[in-house]
């Protein structure tokens, strides 16, 4: 029987959603790496009956881990390899927000919201005197940013403004997530032949670090820690991971 070329490049996409519910299998994204490992502790009995080597070797699976590569940055994966909470914010209207300053030139005064520009901003004095823009201030999408020797001083202002639906990811405030993983992957060396994968309860680790300016695109690079299901009872069932694979006719 002749060989059939079997080889493998896999790509796909990794749809997730949270261990032990009914919840729907969510897309995460582009991503560019998903890559199982696995760890051993072995032990041997040497042989002492002559001529060397082992009698009996013994080798266990201590730890069965994934590294993940995500390239699309929603607040979701944010807080899942930092872990986070998530708080959205709606959008709407801010009225006579007081922010505190130094009125010096060239100072930010960052909203407590993103502001939305298409809308009218208005800001005025401690003492509710009207601020001019390219007089007193410039309007940046963050808040604005202190001009000249103008009606901004140390007593601070006011700002009215339209803020702008937003996810706040408050970092290292949340817990370890644990996921249930459905790779619908295809084989690009066989002409797209779909093959699945299914890690069974995954927990991501924390990224070792958050690059957020550079000039390639920003990756969210994280360990994951594939962990024993007890839901699964059968002894001829992975309680870790399972693969779905084309079987073909030689």
């Amino acid at each position: 029987m002749a060989q059939q070329d079997r080889s493998f490049v896999g790509e796909g996409i990794i749809y997730a959603r949270a261990y032990q519910s009914n919840d729907a299998l969510i897309d995460i994204g582009n991503c560019d790496v998903f890559s199982l490992a696995f760890q051993t502790e072995r032990a041997t009995l040497r042989n002492f009956r002559g001529g060397g080597g082992n009698r009996n070797v013994r080798e266990q699976v201590t730890d069965v881990t994934a590294t993940i590569g995500m390239y699309d940055i929603t607040a979701v994966n944010l807080a899942r390899v930092t872990r986070a909470s998530v708080k959205d914010v709606l959008a709407g209207e801010v009225t006579a927000e007081v922010l505190t300053c130094k009125g010096i030139e060239g100072e930010l005064i960052p909203f407590k919201n993103l502001p939305d520009l298409s809308a009218p901003v208005t800001l005025v004095t401690a003492a509710d005197e009207a601020l001019a823009a390219g007089t007193d201030y410039l309007l940046t999408p963050h808040g604005i940013i202190v001009i000249g020797s103008g009606l901004i001083t140390d007593e601070g202002i006011k700002a009215t403004y339209t803020k702008q639906a937003t996810s706040v990811i408050h970092m290292l405030a949340g817990s370890q997530v644990e996921l249930e993983l459905y790779i619908a992957g295809l084989n690009d060396a066989q002409s797209g032949e779909p093959w699945a994968l299914r890690p069974r309860r995954v927990k991501f680790g924390l990224i070792s670090e958050l690059p957020v300016f550079g000039t390639e695109y920003l990756k969210l690079e994280a360990s994951a820690e594939l962990l024993a299901d007890p839901l699964v009872t059968a002894t001829d069932i992975s309680k870790f991971c399972e693969m779905h694979m084309v079987k073909k006719a030689a």
